[in-house]
């Protein structure tokens, strides 16, 4: 019921915003993380057109294809063609999604909780809990170190996001988290499987976690060693065995996921280009001291009082977690997927047993700490969806001209328009973008200057049409936000053709030059 709860909750900005459509402005169905949302209808597109192998649609360069992003495409398979079809059924999957994640967090809560009422707690934490970051927002300090506090926009480093619009990473957790207890219990062909599945998702999913049962192997070795070598020595085969069981099933696509960023040489762009780094360590102490300071005394309630098995294993991946965001990697932030867990389940030992004669108002405290990041980032979602506007809302006339172009464009070819514009093309249209996505347009600081060349009236004829064939473009959009690029003028252009247009949008085709 709590889990039923929770997902309606998270459903409620979206209905409002449905509710708040105009004859003017149109819902695109996401109240953040626009430019990605829109990312994942046009792969959902993909699916719904036919395609089984993922190609950036926010890229013209010739691609191969590859395994990716196959959740998407399978529900656009499932939606069929049609914006409207594949973000209803985006939601559905986000929900149930969603209730997945948090069943599954309970089944991991409850290895390590033995009475009801601290798993209870430790889901309410799980699903509603943040950090700290909206005191920063209180104190006018939102962009402390250059970037936003933790709590509002990683989704690995907690569940909520992942509920509020991120099905995939939902999936992808609940999947890793059944694969750790199953590895847990014993279970180690299960435990693999299951992180095999969490790989589909997000290959980084499984990457993490084998690393944190490498630690926690590791620091069983360490202890047994020291403390019966003859028992050690004896049971060394086993564990090894589980190990090697779980790692051999898992890392298929992790190996394939590797060797395609390196060898494909659009998609090692792409991955390049991909940055998402690990702020300041300030942001991460600011997130997770709630759960920080009652955690590090439950984890020696955890050791004494339940199996040390148990208690190695959360430490293992605690304290994996600030070496792994730091590595020098692009993606380091990604790399804290799932840590939250691990560290409520300390908190809730150390407020519910260490410190249970102050648990009547420590409990309470914590929660009314965690939880007001969760209501602002639905107040934020509320307060978008009452206002019709960009990039939440579309207006009319664009969707009018994408269903031209849905209507007359050959599936696949390329449309030149402002980043903006080209971030909605691909999710209404079966086209292609040639820039309109930070990491999935490759190349996109050498492209965008010269898009925004292209629309000024100081370019040349010469430049745009080397524009125009370097990326295979075949049409050319012009509205509200190519005209705040500049004033060139496409009707007085030979090599463009007028074939639509309305009070705000003009389509053009582009004219092959003898």
């Amino acid at each position: 019921m709590f889990a039923a709860l929770v997902m309606a909750a998270t459903a409620l900005p979206y209905l409002v915003a449905a509710a708040h459509q105009t004859e003017q402005w149109r819902f695109g169905g996401f109240l953040f993380g626009v430019e990605d949302g829109n990312s994942y209808v046009a792969k959902m597109g993909e699916g719904a057109h036919g395609a089984w192998l993922f190609t950036l649609t926010y890229s013209s360069e010739p691609q191969h294809g590859a395994l990716f992003f196959t959740f998407y495409l399978g529900l656009g398979k499932l939606a069929g063609p049609g914006h409207d079809a594949e973000v209803v059924v985006f939601h559905i999957a986000r929900l149930l999604c969603g209730w997945a994640l948090l069943m599954a967090s309970y089944v991991f809560l409850a290895e390590f909780l033995p009475r009801i009422r601290q798993r209870r707690l430790g889901l309410a934490l799980t699903a509603l809990g943040g950090g700290l970051g909206w005191l920063l927002l209180l104190a006018g300090q939102s962009n402390l170190f250059g970037t936003l506090p933790i709590d509002f926009m990683s989704p690995e480093a907690y569940s909520f996001l992942d509920l509020y619009g991120l099905p995939h990473l939902a999936l992808a957790r609940c999947l890793m988290l059944l694969g750790l207890v199953a590895y847990l219990r014993g279970r180690h062909v299960w435990a693999g499987l299951g992180l095999l599945g969490a790989s589909l998702l997000q290959p980084l999913s499984a990457a993490t976690a084998g690393v944190v049962l490498v630690v926690d192997a590791a620091s069983w070795a360490v202890a047994a060693a020291r403390a019966d070598f003859g028992a050690f020595a004896r049971s060394l085969p086993r564990q090894l065995r589980g190990l090697i069981i779980t790692g051999v099933i898992s890392s298929p696509f992790v190996i394939y996921a590797g060797a395609v960023f390196t060898l494909d040489p659009v998609l090692r762009q792409w991955n390049a280009q991909n940055v998402l780094l690990s702020p300041n360590p300030l942001h991460y102490l600011l997130g997770y001291a709630v759960y920080l300071i009652p955690g590090a005394l439950g984890w020696r309630a955890l050791a004494r009082r339940s199996r040390l098995r148990l208690a190695r294993f959360v430490a293992a991946w605690a304290v994996t977690a600030p070496v792994l965001i730091y590595l020098p990697l692009t993606t380091q932030r990604r790399l804290i997927e799932g840590v939250q867990l691990p560290l409520v389940v300390a908190a809730v030992w150390g407020l519910t047993v260490t410190l249970r004669r102050f648990r009547r108002w420590l409990v309470p405290a914590a929660l009314s700490l965690a939880v007001p990041t969760t209501a602002v980032l639905l107040a934020l979602g509320f307060m978008g969806a009452v206002q019709p506007g960009e990039p939440i809302y579309h207006s009319l006339n664009q969707l009018e001209a994408f269903a031209w172009l849905s209507e007359h464009a050959q599936p696949g070819q390329v449309v030149l328009s402002a980043f903006e514009t080209g971030n909605s093309v691909p999710a209404y249209t079966p086209l292609i973008a040639y820039i309109g996505h930070g990491p999935e347009t490759v190349f996109l600081a050498q492209k965008q200057p010269r898009v925004e060349a292209f629309f000024q009236a100081t370019d040349t004829d010469a430049d745009r049409r080397r524009l125009l064939a370097d990326g295979r473009i075949s049409w050319v959009i012009i509205g509200p936000n190519e005209r705040a690029l500049g004033a060139f003028d496409a009707a007085r252009a030979s090599y463009l053709s007028s074939v639509h247009s309305n009070a705000d949008y003009a389509v053009y085709s582009v004219v092959e030059q003898p």
